[in-house]
């Protein structure tokens, strides 16, 4: 497939499409979740599954993933239960994080435990700072931005399924361990998308 027709088929630019590929530019998860339904693919075609038997996360078993060493490390909060709509991560966001501007089914809450956050929602900008909270709808176009030179903590919950099948562990040790470890992707998106 073209990077014209996922374009297409995403609504994502293919400038931005293009530096995906060549792992110059962070994606969001809902982004990935785009270009994998796009090209009919599991978002597994991009990270490894990992499997939580329970309803119960305890923090010494909870995944911890992210996708590049200088993006968003995230801690899985909710697990994979039968028919639940709600997925909920802990995120640490590096200093200085820009998204990309992106829209997707469902609703989202953020709470920052730490730091400064700002989210612009159809071009106005919210500050978040510790113990604020923004509950909106992400078919909203949106971005996230940490203006700061410390990391940001929040908790991050939503009723889409982004989070539920799919992690790439980084190690036992939650977020703290996974900010001082690198990581990298498990698939290359090139592979995906090339």
């Amino acid at each position: 497939m073209t990077l014209q027709r996922v374009a297409d088929a995403t609504g994502l630019s293919i400038g931005f499409l293009s530096q995906v590929e060549r792992d110059i530019t962070t994606p969001s998860l809902s982004s990935l979740v785009t270009i994998a339904r796009a090209l009919d693919v599991s978002i597994n075609a991009f990270l490894q599954a990992v499997e939580i038997p329970n309803g119960v996360t305890r923090r010494e078993d909870r995944a911890v993933y992210s996708l590049h060493p200088s993006w968003i490390v995230y801690e899985r909060l909710s697990s994979e239960a039968q028919g639940q709509s709600l997925s909920a991560v802990k995120m640490r966001i590096p200093p200085h994080y820009l998204s990309e501007t992106s829209t997707h089914e469902g609703e989202e809450v953020v709470y920052i435990l730490s730091g400064t956050l700002r989210y612009a929602i159809e071009g106005t900008v919210y500050e978040l700072n510790a113990g604020d909270s923004l509950h909106f709808s992400p078919q909203r176009p949106h971005k996230v931005h940490n203006p700061t030179d410390q990391p940001v903590d929040a908790i991050l919950v939503g009723t889409q399924p982004l989070f539920v099948d799919f992690a790439t562990p980084l190690s036992d040790g939650g977020l703290a361990a996974a900010a001082a470890q690198p990581v990298g992707r498990t698939e290359s998106a090139s592979k995906v998308l090339g």
